[in-house]
């Protein structure tokens, strides 16, 4: 199978004239697009019917949906009651996206607080792996997107996403370039930078990098970390190039989800950096 990338808004494109998922969609396709992430990061106000409607035209005009799960997600949190509401934020975006056909739904694993890597390690693991059963059990094919993070206050870097994936049925990494960079778990500049990570993706996670799914935007950090999202080319944090020169030399495939503040018109600018560099090869 030839390889393709595919490119999308986090969210409805600010070029749409409507503000619904579906409406959305049909935007995606009219902008040239082939994905889209449907947010529910203030909560899932999207109901099943409508979703499977979404899904259906999505189908039709050949747009890949994934999700992004509500902010109110902490698996590291030892307060049950923190739990119990992430399990349920998180089921309700998994289930909300299967129904419209969506292939992962992305979360952010949770916060230190005071405890150390190992320490949160086991909680999320025990934590997630329970909402990764029930998902099953229900035969949900979403997938669950253990998002990179881009403070050092929260868990979820580079290893801890790898780590969660490989040790959970149903989970797969998320890699937000951005908070990779901001966080410092790479210092992204050159090719070679990008290809020592997806180095140790190919060993780590077999056929991950054959469909892999990426959020990307250049980020403004400090010490902390993560501060906000920029337009593509106004810092160049992380590099756009050279990540997708290393991915069209080695022919990987998957979804890369604009979150700069330009959510598609940046989508659209990726893409045309990738259909130039794939039509040279």
């Amino acid at each position: 199978m030839k390889a393709r990338v595919r490119f999308g808004p986090a969210g409805v494109p600010i070029q749409c004239k409507g503000n619904s998922t579906l409406e959305g969609v049909k935007c995606c396709k009219e902008l040239g697009l082939d994905a889209m992430e449907m947010e529910f990061v203030q909560g899932v106000r999207l109901g099943k019917k409508a979703a499977e409607e979404i899904g259906k035209t999505a189908k039709e005009l050949d747009i890949s949906l994934s999700s992004h799960a509500p902010y109110f997600i902490n698996f590291c949190s030892k307060d049950k009651t923190k739990i119990t509401t992430s399990a349920r934020n998180l089921k309700q975006a998994a289930e909300i996206t299967n129904a419209a056909g969506g292939r992962i739904t992305v979360f952010h694993p949770g916060y230190y607080q005071g405890q150390t890597s190992e320490e949160a390690y086991k909680a999320a693991l025990k934590n997630i792996r329970d909402v990764a059963c029930w998902a099953r059990e229900k035969k949900i094919k979403t997938l669950l997107g253990a998002e990179t993070v881009g403070k050092k206050s929260q868990f979820g870097g580079f290893e801890e996403a790898v780590r969660l994936s490989k040790a959970i049925n149903g989970v797969v990494p998320v890699l937000d370039f951005a908070h990779l960079h901001a966080r410092r778990d790479f210092n992204f500049r050159t090719a070679d930078d990008y290809r020592k990570m997806f180095d140790i993706l190919e060993k780590e996670i077999k056929g991950y990098v054959k469909n892999f799914h990426f959020h990307f935007s250049e980020i403004e950090y400090s010490e902390k970390g993560e501060r906000h999202h920029l337009v593509l080319g106004e810092k160049n944090e992380p590099p756009l190039e050279p990540l997708l020169r290393v991915i069209v030399e080695n022919g990987y495939s998957g979804t890369i989800i604009c979150e700069t503040p330009q959510i598609d018109i940046d989508a659209q600018n990726m893409q045309k950096k990738y259909n130039k560099m794939v039509n040279k090869k």
